[in-house]
């Protein structure tokens, strides 16, 4: 199923740049809803700000935006949501989950959960920043908890929602404990939203 970016993205393979009001009047929706999403693509870094247009009156010039060189460069967003279909459309939940884990395995590469908490926390916080996380830890008097400044699958997220059970499968094959997600794409006090998993001690 396609999504909002999705569509706004499409329309920036069709025309080398667009403003937000174009693409309001394009997609039908309102203009602060398109402004949302085109703040999402920003920060994922999938589109930029490719010039300004001026107004034919005295207000602000309008921006506009168009598709980065690397996100014009591949379609492996629509790739991965058309192979993730393809591998999970038909198992069951538990085979489902399976399959997750041994993606998230993969991804994890040659790490394993020795040393200490801390020592694992860090080689997991590199591990993460090397995937794209934007990752790091905070020490809390309930537990340490791994924040995620970035989703590298934003952009298939809302088809594809067992991704986040993909990570919290990585987090625990990398760390040798349990996690609980405790916010999904929250808004963050340093701008941008983030992904926060708790981790268990026990």
């Amino acid at each position: 199923m396609d999504t909002a970016r999705q569509r706004i993205l499409e329309q920036f393979r069709i025309k080398h740049s667009l403003s937000a009001s174009e693409l309001s009047i394009t997609l039908g929706t309102t203009p602060a809803n398109i402004r949302h999403h085109l703040g999402v693509l920003l920060q994922e870094g999938v589109i930029e700000v490719a010039g300004q247009r001026q107004s034919g009156g005295r207000g602000r010039p309008t921006h506009l935006y168009s598709l980065t060189q690397q996100a014009r460069a591949h379609n492996l967003d629509q790739l991965a949501g058309a192979l993730l279909d393809e591998l999970l459309e038909d198992l069951q939940p538990t085979e489902r989950l399976a399959a997750l884990k041994r993606i998230a395995k993969r991804l994890g590469g040659q790490s394993t959960a020795r040393g200490s908490l801390t020592q694992r926390l860090n080689a997991c916080v590199m591990r993460l920043n090397g995937l794209n996380y934007q990752a790091r830890w905070e020490a809390r008097s309930s537990g340490p908890r791994l924040v995620l400044a970035h989703c590298p699958y934003a952009v298939i997220l809302p088809q594809h929602p067992e991704l986040c059970q993909l990570d919290a499968s990585l987090l625990e094959g990398m760390l040798g404990a349990s996690v609980i997600q405790t916010a999904k794409l929250a808004p963050s006090r340093q701008g941008g939203k983030v992904c926060i998993f708790t981790i268990g001690t026990g």
